[in-house]
């Protein structure tokens, strides 16, 4: 069996994964930095993993199996490809923990004026609000969702949450819903805080619009980790001018990187960072290790982890 992968990893890295394959049949590893130069060769292998396009999921005409090292599939998922006969999986979940984290670390320089202190760089007060016993929308309650809920019990936080898939509240939810636009418009008004934490699909491109906003508290926060789009960023930018929001966070924009002369970077009360929620020191050792296990499982015939549905987008 040919296996390839497309990703930098270094040859110590390399002969983990090829140790995998040795262990169970001594198939072929193929290792590749760069999926585009991985086209010509991929016409015969029955496994894909690492940093996937469209392209190469056309090329593998034999895959089998596909893994990509991204938790989100918005950039992979074409009509084309979604009609693919492979079983796709993903990372989804496997850097959560920093997702949560950065969800907060967002609201925390908000709330607490940290973010306006770094811009001014001055000694000037701001508004700063305590999130303590307030109230905190979840849309999406996929890994950073989760990650992000855990984090709210700190701050005895009443946590609203709209999801497509979970019917159950999680432990530390209050109220769960369906996200129907009527649902939405009825949490956003009763939240000081609102994290984005789902996939970017047709349903929910600008699923935050200027309704949505509007819908908002003029107290309320804002922040978006998960994927650029979600949030209509006209609308956004002319809500916080207009004082309809009292701030916003985005890790992830419609535009990647966002340019230098972006009205972005001057919309006030507003924190871009460069889409860097999902990183950490540990992410190229915790992508390794989940592959090597994925790997595993299927040269042993064992139920993969984290098949995703291709025609839903996550």
């Amino acid at each position: 069996m040919k296996i390839l992968v497309c990703f930098p990893f270094s040859a110590a890295e390399r002969g983990t994964l090829d140790a995998v394959a040795r262990r169970h049949g001594g198939h072929e590893m193929v290792h590749i930095d760069n999926p585009g130069d991985a086209l010509a060769i991929a016409g015969d292998a029955e496994v894909v993993m690492g940093n996937l396009t469209p392209g190469l999921m056309l090329a593998a005409r034999e895959a089998r199996w596909a893994h990509s090292y991204s938790a989100g599939l918005d950039k992979l998922l074409n009509e084309q490809v979604a009609e693919l006969p492979v079983t796709l999986t993903n990372m989804a979940g496997k850097y959560a923990v920093q997702g949560g984290e950065h969800a907060w670390a967002f609201l925390l320089a908000l709330s607490r004026g940290v973010g306006h202190a770094a811009a001014v760089k001055r000694w000037q007060h701001a508004t700063v609000l305590s999130l303590t016993g307030g109230t905190l929308l979840i849309i999406g309650l996929g890994g950073f969702g989760l990650e992000t809920l855990k984090r709210a019990a700190g701050y005895d936080m009443t946590v609203l949450a709209l999801d497509p898939v979970r019917t159950a509240a999680p432990d530390g939810v209050a109220e769960l819903l369906p996200p129907t636009r009527d649902n939405l418009h009825a949490f956003l008004a009763r939240a000081d805080a609102v994290a984005v934490t789902c996939p970017l699909i047709p349903e929910t491109y600008h699923l935050i619009g200027a309704a949505e906003l509007a819908a908002m508290k003029p107290s309320a926060y804002l922040v978006n980790v998960s994927r650029g789009g979600i949030v209509d960023e006209p609308a956004l930018m002319a809500a916080l001018r207009d004082g309809q929001i009292a701030g916003a966070g985005l890790d992830v924009t419609e535009v990647e990187p966002v340019p230098d002369d972006s009205p972005l970077w001057s919309t006030p009360n507003l924190i871009v960072t460069p889409h860097r929620a999902g990183a950490s020191q540990r992410r190229r050792e915790e992508t390794l290790q989940f592959a090597a296990e994925q790997l595993e499982r299927y040269l042993t015939g064992q139920p993969l982890a984290n098949v995703t549905d291709m025609k839903a987008g996550f």
